[in-house]
Formats: structure tokens, sequence, C-alpha cells
């Protein structure tokens, strides 16, 4: 999720310089725009990204200490060294200024560098052995199987920010108010661990369930219903703190574990409808082998020097190859 979350936040960005490129109120009275408001509402916009991206990093830091990568770790110091919470509070305050231009600017850099963020998280895949080599065919989940795993991602999602909830509310609750509630939680996340197996045991029921392509999926549920029993043991102590917080995220990211497919160009004839919606990325992008076709124009204009229009060529090569023909 934290791909998701960057790459939301990048599109954020790029609505927000869009916006903000829009408030050309130049020559038109203020009575005739509502661009001051527009300013409030998108310094406003701003300040809840910034808060959006202080929770993103924490997360960030604390699954990073639960499962050192350095990925993630790199791109962590990455944003801890732009500033980039404290350069969107700033970018608010520009907005306020009516500094339309810089605030633009700020906003699609912004959106560039948290793409690029969020890029570095993804490993390039590599795509199954046969794919594009015309029908490509491999055992996935049936629909009701996938379904119920988004539900459980769902619920790993809402418990995550029901504990966040929890803890920011902590100071304020009596600690047997606080326990009672973390234990809530607790029965929570055993219920999704309860759901995640008996999903595993309907994806053994299945014909292919021990293909490699179903056993990697029973693999990730597995590990994933063993974090959640984690989980729930911190819940119950109760801890609701970073760590919990990084415990589920794990969850999450277990779930959602994919990579993705190399952006190659690939010829699928009619792929079968049992083909992984994620597998068929990238297929209509043909950069790697688009080709200029030769064609004789219309008209040929814009030509400097001596050469000649395309459609005079042919009759004039004509030309000089009979007059180069002729005899003395």
């Amino acid at each position: 999720t934290f791909v998701k979350r960057l790459k939301t936040a990048s599109r954020e960005q790029w609505d927000v310089a869009t916006q903000l490129d829009a408030l050309d109120g130049f020559g038109l009275s203020s009575k005739a725009t509502d661009t001051e408001a527009r300013r409030q509402q998108l310094a406003d916009y701003q300040l809840v990204s910034s808060e959006q991206i202080l929770t993103l990093q924490d997360d960030m830091a604390a699954y990073a200490e639960r499962r050192p990568s350095e990925k993630y770790s790199g791109v962590l110091d990455e944003m801890l060294d732009s500033g980039v919470v404290t350069e969107l509070e700033s970018a608010s305050e520009s907005i306020l200024q009516n500094a339309i231009g810089r605030s633009t600017i700020e906003a699609e850099f912004w959106s560039d560098t948290l793409d690029r963020w969020a890029e570095q998280l993804v490993d390039p895949g590599q795509a199954p052995e046969g794919f594009g080599e015309g029908m490509y065919d491999e055992p996935s989940l049936t629909p009701e199987m996938i379904l119920a795993v988004l539900r459980v991602i769902r619920g790993e999602i809402d418990l995550r920010e029901e504990t966040r909830e929890l803890e920011q509310t902590r100071a304020l609750l009596d600690p047997d108010s606080y326990h009672r509630k973390a234990l809530n939680l607790s029965g929570e996340q055993i219920k999704l661990a309860a759901e995640t197996r008996g999903i595993l045991e309907d994806i053994n029921k299945l014909p292919d369930a021990n293909h490699e392509v179903i056993t990697m999926q029973k693999e990730k549920l597995s590990i994933a219903a063993f974090v959640m029993d984690d989980v729930a043991s911190l819940l119950a102590e109760p801890e609701t703190g970073p760590t919990a917080i990084a415990a589920i995220s794990e969850v999450i990211e277990i779930l959602l574990e994919s990579s993705r497919v190399p952006n190659a160009p690939m010829i699928v004839k009619a792929a079968p409808t049992s083909t992984p919606a994620l597998m068929l990325m990238g297929l209509g992008d043909d950069a790697g082998r688009a080709h200029l076709e030769e064609r004789a124009p219309d008209q040929a204009t814009g030509k400097s020097g001596r050469e000649l229009p395309a459609e005079f060529r042919q009759g004039l090569d004509a030309y000089l190859n009979a007059l180069e023909n002729r005899n003395p």
C-alpha cells in the first residue's frame, strides 16, 4: 500500500498544480473571480497533504524497522532529507500569498518526486515462461476467492486506521477503556485471520491447487495469517503504537505483494478469461517496436535548399535517366 499511497499523493499534487494553473485572473476584477476562495481551498488542501505524507512517513519508518529493506530505507531517507512535509506546508503559505507560479512549479515537482519514490519501491517483474507467445493460460483463484481476499485487505486497512485513532486518543482514555477497545481490535484481527485461513481451505479444494501459481498465492495467505496472529497478540497486550501499525502494514503488504510485469511489447492473440489481470499490464505499449512506414506523401513542404518536393522527384529521375540514355 505504500506504493499506492505514494502514487495517490503524486496524483493529488498534479491535480493541485492543474487547478493552480487555472487560477489566472489577470485583467478581471476581484468580484468577477473566486480566486481568493480557491486559493484558500488549495492552501488547506496542501496542509492536509502534508499531514498525510507525515503519516505515511511514520508508517514506512515503523515498517522498515520491522522488515528491514534497502528500498524502503532509501526512500524514507530521501523523504526525510527532502523535508517534503515542511515543504508542502510552505507551499500552502505560498498559495495564500498569491505566488501562483511558484506554487504550481512546486506542486509539479512534488508530483514527480512522489511518483519516483513509488517507482523505487516496486521490483521489476519477470514474465512467465511462454507469456507473449500466442496463447497464455495460467490457473488463478476464482472470482469469489479474489473478492474474499479483497475484503480481508479492506478489513486490515480499516483495522490499521482504527488502531491509529485509538493510539491518538490513548491519553484521553482511562486505562480500562483503552484496554477494552484494544481487545476489541484484537478480536477483529482474529476474525480476519480466521477468514484468511478459510480462504486457504477453499483454495486447497481447487483442481490446480498444487500448481506453482496457486501455491505462491497460498504461501502469501499463509504468511499473512501468521502475521495476523502476531497483530492480535500485540493489540491484546495492549499495544497500538508504531509496532502494531507496522505489523498490520506488513499483513497488507503481503496480501498486496506484486511485482511489475516487464513493460515490453508482447503479442497475445487471444488471452483466455483465466489470465490474471495484472499480467496484461503494459500490453498496449509498442514503443519498443515502433517503426516508420515508407510512403509517398501527398505534399511535401518546408524543405530548404535545392531539394524538390517528393512527388516531383520520381518524374525528375525518369527525365534525367532518359537524358542519360539518349544517344549523342
